[in-house]
């Protein structure tokens, strides 16, 4: 009796903890946990990184994308008592520590963060953040003036004072509010776009022709340089997700932020901070992979817009229409994504897309109106105001505005 019940003592001190990253950093803290017992897993893309565990580890490798649920589920992720995000990559380390958190309700989710900022902004949503710049900054500055080691709480509220550092201090909620009305009492509409890639470029060049005020934050000196002679001072220099970027551009003035890069955790991180910290009314992040669709509307970003998503539902939309899909005119570019805006007086509106005469060549994708925006199904119906994006062989675009329009 006396045995099994230190057996049971011993099994409830035993953690399942899953480490993402194994760097130095993570094989080191799995090894230790490992060797103390505890049920341990530990995710990376590379293969070849566990091979810093050697041969005496006992818990669990998971080759696999860490923002990825299925692969967090692999490793053990809805059982973990502790998860520790400990990649090279601030976004993944926060959106994977988010995920555990909120997704999966993990007590403990812990996150390194080389920004000091953005590692004081998600500690205040939860995450345990890490921060070894202001660590190792403090520890080294004491050690230079010969000073004792301060506790790590003191070097944790080194934080504030990089905040007058790097010239990043965040706006009080009054601030917030007074600016906000300020710039809307005549003032055009502020969009920031956070990255300069093609789509970035195009969607900016779009609304600069519009009228709208508009800034395309880009990160690459060469990319930027080439936009910048173009768009002039549309275009600024710096990286989208650190707060000191933000403020400087006046996030807080914003009406609108577009995160458009190549990276959904950066996307997902630009939009959670203009909404929270900045207090801008819309943010739009783009999902380049359709299964963090479903993360980000949980982490609290609505508006998404997946390209690899529209382009399937486009694709089952034509299957069901079609008996034979033309793919091979898509992959030579011989088809043409074009947007038309609607007329009050056209002789389509509010008639069902199934009943529209379109001519040979064309689809209609997706409607965008003022407080919608939606994939064309049979059902829809054209509104007043509303913009059509539609995809057509050059040869047959006049004759689908003539169908849409009537003229």
């Amino acid at each position: 009796m006396i045995d099994k019940a230190l057996t049971a003592a011993g099994e409830e001190n035993i953690m399942r903890v899953v480490i993402l990253g194994c760097g130095r950093v993570g094989s080191t803290m799995a090894l230790m946990l490992d060797s103390e017992g505890h049920d341990v897993s530990i995710i990376d893309m590379e293969p070849s990184a566990f091979r810093r565990l050697g041969e005496s580890f006992g818990g669990r490798a998971v080759t696999g994308i860490g923002i990825s649920a299925d692969v967090l589920r692999e490793a053990g992720i809805e059982n973990a008592s502790a998860f520790l995000a400990v990649t090279n990559g601030d976004n993944t380390n926060i959106m994977a520590a988010q995920i555990a958190k909120v997704l999966f309700q993990v007590p403990r989710a812990m996150a390194r963060i080389y920004d000091p900022l953005r590692a004081e902004v998600y500690r205040e949503v939860g995450i345990e953040t890490l921060c070894i710049t202001t660590l190792g900054a403090g520890i080294f500055h004491d050690r230079l003036l010969d000073r004792s080691y301060q506790s790590i709480d003191d070097y944790w509220n080194l934080t504030h004072e990089m905040h007058r550092l790097y010239a990043a201090n965040l706006p009080t909620p009054q601030q917030l509010a007074e600016k906000r009305v300020g710039h809307k009492n005549g003032h055009k509409d502020y969009i920031i776009i956070a990255g300069g890639g093609k789509v970035g470029h195009n969607l900016g060049r779009a609304l600069l022709s519009k009228g709208d005020e508009v800034l395309i934050l880009e990160k690459r000196p060469q990319r930027f340089h080439m936009l910048h002679d173009e768009l002039g001072e549309a275009v600024f220099f710096g990286d989208a997700c650190e707060i000191r970027t933000m403020v400087q551009v006046g996030m807080e003035r914003a009406d609108l932020v577009v995160a458009v890069t190549g990276d959904d955790e950066d996307n997902l991180i630009i939009c959670q901070a203009a909404k929270r910290w900045f207090g801008v009314p819309r943010a739009i992040g783009r999902v380049n992979n359709p299964a963090n669709e479903d993360t980000f509307h949980k982490l609290g970003i609505e508006e998404t817009i997946s390209a690899t998503r529209l382009m399937y539902q486009l694709i089952e939309q034509e299957v069901a229409t079609m008996d034979v899909l033309p793919l091979s005119l898509l992959q030579r570019g011989n088809m043409e994504v074009v947007e038309i805006k609607m007329q009050p007086d056209a002789p389509v509106v509010n008639v069902p897309v199934r009943k529209l005469m379109l001519p040979a060549g064309c689809l209609l994708m997706a409607i965008i109106g003022e407080n919608k925006a939606e994939i064309v199904t049979g059902d829809s119906r054209l509104g007043a105001d509303d913009t059509v994006v539609a995809l057509a062989r050059p040869e047959a675009l006049n004759a689908l505005r003539i169908a849409l329009l009537g003229a």
